[in-house]
């Protein structure tokens, strides 16, 4: 299975500028939604053969500030080193189908 890696506001640009097609794991450590649906983000970017990053949001706001993250869990989707979507949920039925609707399957 795909690992997370973490970044925070000085490795967030300079990381994702490099990325293809990855995925941003937006979360909190006192988030229980958060810590559900981390399985479940790591299942599919494996799937997927994608990259999977997680940012503390509450930590790091310039990182967050890429995806306009207003609730947690908030996964988005990079493409070209840009997050060109975000979306909040912690549901794997709900990510594919937001994946997919951006061309990723």
């Amino acid at each position: 299975m795909t690992d997370f890696i973490e970044l925070g506001d000085e490795t967030f640009e300079q990381t994702i500028k490099g990325q293809k097609l990855a995925l941003v794991d937006y979360m909190a450590t006192w988030c229980g939604a958060c810590r559900l649906a981390a399985p479940m983000y790591k299942r599919v970017a494996a799937s997927l053969n994608l990259p999977i990053f997680k940012v503390d949001a509450e930590k790091n706001p310039i990182a967050r500030s890429h995806a306009e993250v207003n609730t947690l869990p908030t996964i988005a989707l990079v493409r070209d080193g840009k997050v060109v979507a975000s979306l909040s949920t912690s549901k794997e039925e709900g990510l594919r189908e937001f994946l997919a609707s951006h061309g990723v399957q």
